[in-house]
C-alpha cells in the first residue's frame, strides 16, 4: 500500500526537478539550438553564380581562396541547394549572351556535376532536392541571369526547360515597351512578346525572376503570371533607398500573390552607407526583419549573389558563413518552424508551385 507521504514527497521532488530544467532552458541561449536547426534544415541560396570572372576554369570540388561557394563551402555552411545562374562569369565575354552560349554553360555545368557525383547532383524539382538532402550530396538547380537570352526567339524557353533550366532572371529590354508620360522618363510595360515569355514560363513551370526589373515592370510581372514570382537577389528599398532595391508596396504585392524575395548578401544593395561603413551579416538580417514585417515570414529567403567579388558582408564571406544567419535569427526570437520557412522551405514551396500542373 502507498504511503501518502512518499508520493507527496516524490511529486514535490518531480515538480521541482521540472522547474529547474525549464530555468535552465530559459537561461540556455537560443543560438546554442542553432547547429541542430541549420543542419537538419533544407537550405537553399535563389542565387549565385557558378565560378567568378577571374577563374580559369570551373572546378567546384575544390576548396580556393577564389570561391565563395564551391561543394566544399556549400557542405561547410550547411547549404544544400542552390541556383547557379548562367551564363558563367567570364573576362572573355563582353558582348550579349545568346541562347547558345547560355545552353552551352548548361552543359558545362551538368559535365562538372556529373564528374563530383559523389558530391553533387543536378535537380529539376523540390523533390529532387529533399531526396539530394537526404543522401548528403549538394543539389544544383539551374538558371539564367542574361541581357537578352531570348534575342525574340519564344522557342528557345522549350529548349531551356529540356535542359533542365529551372530559373530566368527576366531582362527589361525585349519583353518591355517604354510608356512615356508627359514630364517625365516614363515606364516599362510588358509587350506583346513579354506577356508570351511570361505565359510560356508558367506552361513550362520556369520560375519568374524579377530581381532586374524596375518598379512598374515588377509590377506587371506579377499581374500576369498566373504562378508566384521571385525576387532572387533583391533587398528592400525601405532600408536602403536605391532603385535595385524592391519597395514595400511591390513586396506586398509580390506576397499576395504567394511570391518569395530573397535577400542578397552583397554590402552595397544591404545599406548605402558601404562601402564608408562596414555592413554586416546583423544589417542582412535588419531586412529579413523588415520584409516578414511587411509581407509575412512566408515570403522571405536569401540569394547571395556570389560571383567571385572581394566586397563582402561582414560574416556572410562565403557560403561556410550561413549558419550564423540561423543563429541571428534564433537571437531575435524567430520560431524553429520560421526559420526554416526563410533559410528554404518558402523558396521550395514556390518551386512546387511554379510546376504544378506544367510539363514533367
Amino acid at each position: 500500500m502507498y504511503n501518502f507521504n512518499d508520493l507527496r514527497a516524490a511529486s514535490i521532488l518531480g515538480m521541482t526537478a521540472m522547474l529547474l530544467a525549464c530555468s535552465n532552458s530559459d537561461d540556455q541561449p537560443q543560438s546554442d539550438n542553432a547547429p541542430t536547426i541549420h543542419e537538419q534544415a533544407i537550405v537553399v541560396d535563389a542565387h549565385a553564380h557558378p565560378k567568378p570572372g577571374a577563374a580559369e576554369a570551373l572546378n567546384l570540388g575544390e576548396k580556393t581562396g577564389t570561391f565563395e561557394l564551391d561543394f566544399i563551402t556549400m557542405q561547410e555552411g550547411g547549404l544544400d541547394a542552390v541556383f547557379f545562374s548562367l551564363p558563367m562569369l567570364r573576362r572573355e565575354r563582353t558582348g550579349l549572351p545568346d541562347p547558345v552560349l547560355i545552353l552551352e554553360d548548361v552543359g558545362s555545368l551538368k559535365q562538372e556535376v556529373a564528374r563530383l557525383g559523389g558530391m553533387a547532383e543536378v535537380a529539376l524539382s523540390p523533390t529532387d532536392i529533399s531526396r539530394i538532402h537526404q543522401i548528403g550530396k549538394r543539389a544544383v538547380v539551374l538558371s539564367v541571369e542574361a541581357a537578352d537570352p531570348f534575342e525574340g526567339d519564344l522557342g528557345v524557353l522549350e529548349q531551356f526547360h529540356e535542359a533542365g533550366i529551372r530559373m530566368i532572371t527576366l531582362p527589361s529590354d525585349p519583353i518591355t515597351t517604354r510608356r512615356q508620360l508627359r514630364g517625365d522618363d516614363g515606364f516599362l510595360l510588358l509587350n506583346e512578346f513579354g506577356q508570351q515569355v511570361v505565359t510560356e514560363m508558367n506552361r513550362l513551370g520556369i520560375i519568374i525572376d524579377i530581381s532586374h526589373a524596375d518598379d512598374s515592370l515588377q509590377m506587371d510581372l506579377i499581374r500576369a503570371s498566373i504562378k508566384p514570382v521571385v525576387a532572387s537577389h533583391s533587398c528592400a528599398r525601405a532600408l536602403n533607398d536605391a532603385p535595385r532595391q524592391i519597395p514595400d508596396s511591390i513586396i506586398r504585392a509580390l506576397a499576395e500573390e504567394g511570391g518569395v524575395i530573397s535577400v542578397t548578401f552583397y554590402p552595397g544593395h544591404i545599406s548605402s552607407l558601404y562601402p564608408d561603413s562596414v555592413v554586416t551579416l546583423a544589417d542582412l538580417v535588419d531586412h529579413i526583419d523588415h520584409i516578414v514585417q511587411i509581407a509575412g515570414v512566408d515570403h522571405v529567403g536569401f540569394g547571395s549573389d556570389f560571383l567571385g567579388s572581394e566586397n563582402h558582408t561582414v560574416g556572410l564571406e562565403s557560403a561556410a558563413g550561413l549558419p550564423g544567419i540561423t543563429r541571428a535569427l534564433l537571437d531575435r526570437g524567430y520560431a524553429r518552424a520560421d526559420i526554416e520557412k526563410i533559410l528554404g522551405g518558402n523558396l521550395l514551396r514556390l518551386f512546387e508551385a511554379v510546376l504544378a500542373n506544367g510539363p514533367a
